[in-house]
């Protein structure tokens, strides 16, 4: 939920109220916005092929790199060179090269489909899915592992299915939908068994204990990554060893264990060091930093995020640097160092910015084309409406010149040709006044057009939709299981439930950006109209163990002048807010109450408390911050906050927000009272 908090950690605010956060935080938000030849030798085994071993088992190292690379440059024919190229890109992955692995992976893809190697396909298929999940282009790594499955399932390949399973959990995962994600893990992980493949059952088994992690069920996930150490120390594959103990590392910093969490990560970062994985070294670095801080030895871990910064600049991953730039601002905000702790803040909203999927900036792209491409079109018929009119122009005054010579006939005839021509230039004023006026529209149109577009490009509608089409495919392939179908159609539910929402605010975006949205104000009842949504979302509150508390004004309060409808789509969103970042068995309460003039409604939550950048954006349109829903399946739009203060602001209210770090937020309504009539307040007194 969005939210706002007080650039100084502890300290309650209101913006309308603080002048000086409020250009605290303007500031904050400005500046974010502005900123071998070698020598040949004799080809090794690289391990085996990728069909029959996930990315993260096969062998390490620079021999390994190239000893690839040999096999590529020798090989005898082209299903040789693909298969040598599959491990290529795995490795250019692996190393952070993602620019290089996604042109290498598509290159193979269409060559193998040109093969008509279905193995082959889905071993690119399997790599595009996770490169593009690496660059946090989700949308794209779901339909290439969704491909894959449909490839992979006639060749009856167990350790072949196990590993496409386990790609789709981890984007599953990534999209918020935890029991989809645990589905893919199981079914990847008895596959595993049933192949007797212990490589892709450690690789599995990390997957799954990081689930566990996700949800801190800590006994269970150091279980399960124990087992996968004790495999992957088996057949001793360093990186998939270090990835273990770096798991292992997590845990116990996350049970408070500092010793045994350095210790581990320690181990972890030699390893990496080793094999020269940047993506590897960076994040282990930040991790010690992470630790370090907790433990109060920030020069340390300061020492060990300039490392990583280092190492971090050679990658091409927006999300390992937001993740650093956020481990900057929280050591120099333990260490005291506000403006530093403040300057990575601002540099991690502008990596988080540049986060979004190569897809929508494709997408808008092409919108701007297009709209580029009817300008065009456009200009080029006003241009030949403007040249026939010329043209007309040319032979209306040839035709009076003509009719000026006739006139030395006579009068008569002079002044009958004189009103005649006049005539016709009036209608030619008049074709060519309705003509620019057709332009003008049009091209008003087109506008219209290109801002409804680019808003609705700029928002995700694409994730629901990829989410229903998988979610129709498993039910295409077990139609019979009527509890895992009815599961699925509650999820269909959900997520036309969440289009619908999203296309309302868009409407309702668009339309105040426009100034056409329409209200029909008159006197209400404010706490009414508060109770009615309180009774309303009761239910959702009831099905997340959450308690949704309403407190009556002590005194009945004075009508307001407001739109109901509209009144009421704003306690939905402040309402719906509170209970989708209220932790389960949290309280979120509604209070009225009157000041001077005013008639107020406090909704007060038990959520988390947010940080400067939070607040720098917090009304901001299309803006997601960094609190998550406490749900299965909820999500964000960016747009409830700004829609429900320009509702208020239209109708001559405010909405004003106070918040504490750990301590819930305050959003509160102000709606001026109805004036009363003269008699009324003379029988008040």
């Amino acid at each position: 939920m969005p939210r706002s908090l007080c650039p100084i950690a502890g300290v309650d605010c209101f913006l309308p109220r603080f002048p000086s956060l409020v250009l605290a935080a303007a500031l904050i938000a400005a500046t974010a916005s502005a900123q071998q030849t070698t020598v040949p030798r004799v080809v090794r085994d690289a391990g085996p092929p990728l069909s029959t071993a996930t990315d993260s088992e096969l062998p390490d190292g620079d021999e390994v790199w190239e000893s690839a690379q040999q096999a590529l440059a020798q090989a005898a024919n082209e299903r040789d060179a693909l298969a040598a190229l599959v491990t290529v890109v795995n490795l250019q992955r692996r190393r952070g090269d993602y620019t290089e692995g996604l042109a290498g992976a598509r290159d193979g893809l269409a060559r193998a489909r040109q093969l008509r190697d279905a193995r082959l396909q889905v071993d690119f298929l399997y790599l595009l899915g996770r490169l593009y999940w690496n660059l946090t282009d989700y949308p794209h790594s779901l339909e290439n592992h969704l491909e894959e499955l449909r490839l992979a399932e006639p060749l009856g390949d167990a350790s072949l299915l196990a590993r496409t399973h386990g790609g789709l959990g981890l984007t599953y995962q990534r999209y918020g939908r935890n029991e989809d994600a645990l589905q893919h893990f199981k079914l990847g992980l008895d596959l595993a068994v049933r192949a007797g493949d212990d490589r892709i059952r450690s690789s599995l088994l990390n997957s799954l204990g990081n689930y566990h992690l996700s949800i801190r069920n800590f006994d269970q996930a150091t279980t399960i990554h124990e087992q996968a150490l004790k495999l992957r120390e088996g057949y001793g594959n360093r990186r998939a060893i270090a990835e273990s103990l770096t798991n292992l590392g997590l845990i116990a910093d996350a049970r408070g264990d500092t010793a045994k969490a350095l210790d581990y990560l320690q181990r972890a970062l030699t390893t990496f060091e080793t094999l020269k994985y940047r993506r590897y070294l960076a994040n282990t670095h930040r991790r010690l930093a992470l630790v370090l801080r907790k433990a109060g030895r920030t020069d340390e871990a300061l020492a060990h995020l300039e490392k990583a910064r280092q190492i971090a600049g050679t990658l091409e991953s927006a999300e390992v640097l937001a993740d650093l730039y956020q481990e900057f601002a929280l050591t120099h905000e333990a260490r005291g160092e506000l403006p530093l702790a403040l300057e990575f803040q601002r540099k991690q909203a502008a990596a988080t910015d540049q986060m979004r999927g190569e897809r929508d900036r494709q997408r808008m792209s092409e919108l701007r084309a297009r709209y580029s491409a009817e300008q065009r079109e456009l200009e080029i018929a006003l241009l030949k409406r403007g040249q026939e009119l010329q043209n007309a122009e040319i032979a209306r005054r040839r035709t009076q010149s003509l009719a000026l010579g006739a006139g030395l006939v006579g009068g008569v005839l002079l002044l009958g040709a004189i009103i005649m021509l006049q005539r016709a230039r009036l209608r030619a004023e008049r074709r060519l006044h309705a003509a620019t006026e057709h332009a003008r529209e049009r091209a008003e149109a087109a506008e219209r057009l290109k801002s409804r577009l680019l808003q609705i490009a700029s928002h995700d509608l694409k994730v629901p939709l990829t989410a229903l089409n998988a979610t129709a495919a498993m039910i295409g392939r077990d139609p019979t299981d009527d509890a895992t179908v009815r599961r699925l159609a509650g999820g269909i539910q959900a997520d036309t439930a969440r289009m619908r929402s999203l296309v309302r605010d868009f409407l309702d975006a668009a339309a105040m950006e426009d100034g056409n949205l329409q209200l029909h104000a008159a006197e209400h009842d404010l706490g009414e109209i508060a109770r009615n949504a309180v009774e309303s979302l009761t239910p959702v509150a009831q099905a997340k163990g959450q308690r949704l508390i309403f407190h009556a004004a002590p005194a009945p309060l004075p009508k307001v002048n407001a739109d109901a409808e509209r009144l009421r789509q704003v306690f939905d969103n402040l309402i719906g807010n509170a209970l989708k970042f209220t932790p389960p068995g949290g309280d979120v309460t509604i209070a009225l109450g009157e000041t001077p003039g005013w008639a107020f409604a406090e909704v007060r939550d038990s959520g988390p408390g947010l940080g400067p950048a939070d607040f720098a954006k917090i009304f901001a349109p299309y803006q997601r911050l960094s609190a998550q829903p406490t749900g299965t399946g909820e999500d964000s739009t960016g747009l409830g906050l700004f829609i429900a203060r320009e509702l208020l602001t239209l109708q001559g209210g405010r909405l004003e927000v106070q918040s504490q770090p750990g301590r819930g937020a305050v959003f509160r309504v102000l709606l001026p009272v109805a004036a009363r009539e003269p008699a009324a307040r003379a029988s008040a007194r």
